[in-house]
């Protein structure tokens, strides 16, 4: 079951994700609320795993040149084999189980079209795999990750 937010947690979450890096003295500025009520409600955020850890987003000059998509259908039974597979493909920076067709997407990261290439054929390569479909992503209009 999912825990219930109040209005100051939803708050407290939306700030950091616009900046993880923001002063718990300016958090408690923008809530209203001491240092310290901040800091233990972000322990409680932290120790329930509505907050899993801070990250860096990276701008244009460290992001990879391209990312792809790319939709797998798998073999039966074949599931477990080919996402450790994946995951040892360091190019390969995000897999989704899905419904449908296809049983799973990857996310594919390159500087080139030729090592796009490269991951494309090892993956299609991948015991396991019955076809693949993939697409070059071509911008991001939004992300509320």
């Amino acid at each position: 079951m999912k825990r219930r937010f109040d209005e100051t947690d939803r708050h407290l979450i939306a700030r950091l994700q616009e900046n993880a890096r923001i002063p718990i003295a300016a958090l408690a500025r923008d809530v209203g609320l001491s240092r310290s009520a901040v800091q233990e409600r972000l322990e409680r955020l932290e120790k329930s795993q509505t907050i899993m850890g801070y990250t860096v987003q990276l701008g244009d000059e460290a992001r990879p040149v391209l990312l792809a998509e790319v939709m797998i259908q798998l073999e039966q039974k074949q599931s477990a084999g080919v996402v450790g597979a994946l995951q040892k493909i360091p190019n390969c920076i995000r897999c989704l189980a899905i419904s449908g067709e296809f049983d799973l997407i990857a996310e594919i990261a390159a500087d080139t079209p030729e090592e796009l290439d490269t991951v494309l054929d090892r993956i299609g390569g991948l015991l396991g795999i019955k076809r693949t479909s993939s697409s070059i992503i071509l911008s991001t209009k939004f992300d509320r990750r």
